[in-house]
């Protein structure tokens, strides 16, 4: 540890010599913000936005129909207005004029651009279900008529129909598959590698696993005060893989910002209850926000029954939830970096709607058991290697109530295959949030969707819990969607179908050069608005 506090004190000093060696460099002189992807970005094509890495890039690079603000509220983005017919059924957009492309050779004019029109929209979502792209959103296109679903009044009125009512449709519009692209250049060039967008950022260069570089477009629709945005001058990517070296960098002043939940970053900058150590808050500052993720255990009642598992009996699930003390072990393994699931499937930060999940209550297992003497039962938990701290502290839980966890790590592959298979009784499961609405959670339930044709794992299938899910697309009124989603939620409590665990948490350490920078729980990382002090 001694040895940890010296390395840092050296790197503290390295900063000044670092920042007194190149003040004078030309790029210090620019507003460039620096970032890293450890994971890689495979594409820049909107169409393959299906990671983060990916989507983030993206969203600096293109626009859609609309956005979403912090709160997760829809915006005006290249639409700047909205409405839908009584039967929720046609959608009419209204479109900004004054939206252009980035510059390419292939706009045949003397400004290398030209404006977005409603048909740019209609060959961009044609794209998106087109089989020769394989896009990994292709299940957006669900929603929309298979014949004609998007049509163009004139260059500024884009209709969009659906099969049936979808009131989540807004939302899914926000999403970066939807990003408007030009034909001309998609078709002239590798768009996945030389994009074209009308974002704040246009594309530079990039040299895979070296660096990315975005540039800001002097032209960008959207202000703020008058000033046109962005206020940055450049984006920097990086692709450093070593935790140890991002690490190094990121005390270096060589990036401005880390995203994630890195144990190294955590040991060293982070007390035990997850806030900033004092000695750093000069240099860093920590932001937390909650993340639309929910990590939980699961249980596929088909195969518990086949087997014969003791797991099938809806007591001994109830006693499970009942024994999970998700307060200590948040604060103790994840350093109260993320959420105890205090509710359902649906964080509570978005459902609002005030569902109580099971808390830990011994009491409470007694009374659903009532046995004069331990269960001494054994059961298999399949999980992945990311997760084995978890589960061994689950291990401990469930022994006090005299179950034996037999714990089963595999890889993500094998372990997704398991589970979809319908091969694993009682699985370690996670789901994160395609667009900010608890239907997106509560479809993992439906009959339909069950695996492996679906996304519906636990082979959860109740009647009357598929007929309130289609009740909800007929409603327009917010309220009353969520308190049929709580209805939902409550009969999957009452069944104890999964043990939720935690929420998860967007961690960033951000210097103190950076100023107005922002998330929301979808964690989409936007700088059109952030500003850098050199």
């Amino acid at each position: 540890m001694k040895k940890n506090k010296l390395f840092i004190l050296i790197s503290i000093i390295t900063i000044n010599l670092f920042f007194s060696c190149v003040n004078s460099s030309h790029e210090n002189k620019k507003y460039i913000f620096r970032y890293n992807e450890s994971s890689g970005i495979t594409s820049l094509d909107p169409i393959f936005s299906n990671t983060k890495s990916n989507i983030w890039a993206v969203n600096h690079i293109f626009n859609g129909l609309v956005d979403l603000d912090e709160n997760l509220n829809i915006i005006p983005s290249i639409a700047k207005s909205w409405a839908f017919d009584e039967k929720l059924l046609e959608y009419k957009f209204i479109l900004r004029d004054d939206v252009y492309f980035h510059e390419s050779e292939f706009f045949k004019n003397n400004k290398k651009t030209r404006r977005v029109v409603a048909s740019d929209f209609i060959y961009s979502f044609n794209r998106i279900k087109d089989d020769k792209f394989s896009s990994p959103g292709r299940w957006v296109m669900d929603y929309f008529l298979d014949d004609y679903p998007f049509r163009e009044i004139n260059d500024t009125i884009l209709i969009i129909r659906l099969k049936e009512p979808f009131p989540s449709v807004i939302n899914i519009l926000a999403m970066k598959y939807f990003s408007v692209v030009p034909k001309e250049v998609v078709e002239n060039q590798n768009f996945s590698k030389n994009p074209v967008g009308t974002g704040p950022f246009k594309f530079k260069y990039w040299m895979d696993n070296v660096k990315l570089v975005l540039l800001k477009n002097k032209n960008y629709f959207e202000f703020e005060k008058n000033y046109r945005l962005p206020y940055l001058d450049a984006i920097n990517i990086s692709f450093i893989k070593n935790p140890e070296s991002l690490f190094i960098n990121f005390l270096q002043s060589k990036i401005d910002f880390v995203s994630g939940h890195y144990p190294i970053f955590q040991e060293e900058f982070l007390t035990t209850n997850g806030e900033m150590k004092s000695e750093y808050n000069k240099l860093f500052f920590l932001e937390k926000t909650p993340y639309l993720n929910t990590e939980f255990l699961a249980f596929n009642i088909d195969k518990c029954i086949q087997d014969q598992s003791i797991l099938a009996n809806l007591n001994i699930r109830k006693a499970l939830n009942y024994s999970v003390n998700k307060y200590e072990m948040i604060k103790y393994l994840r350093k109260n970096m993320v959420f105890p699931a205090n509710a359902g499937i649906v964080p509570d930060f978005l459902s609002n709607y005030n569902l109580k999940a099971f808390s830990y209550n011994l009491d409470s297992i007694n009374n659903l058991l009532k046995l004069d003497k331990p269960l001494h039962s054994t059961i298999d938990l399949f999980t992945t290697p990311e997760y084995l701290d978890i589960c061994e502290y689950l291990q401990s839980n469930f022994s006090e109530i005299g179950i034996d966890l037999n714990i089963k790590v595999n890889t993500p592959s094998v372990h997704r295959e398991l589970v979809s298979s319908g091969s694993a009784c009682f699985f370690r499961g996670s789901w994160i949030a395609d667009y900010p609405d608890p239907e997106n959670y509560l479809q993992l339930f439906i009959t339909k969707n069950k695996s492996p044709i679906g996304s519906n794992r636990t082979h959860f299938s109740n009647l009357y819990f598929d007929s309130l899910y289609n009740e909800t697309f007929l409603i327009k009124d917010h309220k009353v969607r969520n308190d049929i989603f709580y209805r939902m939620e409550k009969i999957l409590m009452d069944t104890a179908i999964l043990i939720p665990l935690y929420y998860d948490m967007a961690v960033r350490f951000i210097s103190k050069d950076i100023e107005d920078f922002s998330v929301n729980s979808m964690n989409i990382l936007s700088l059109k608005k952030v500003k850098k002090h050199l």
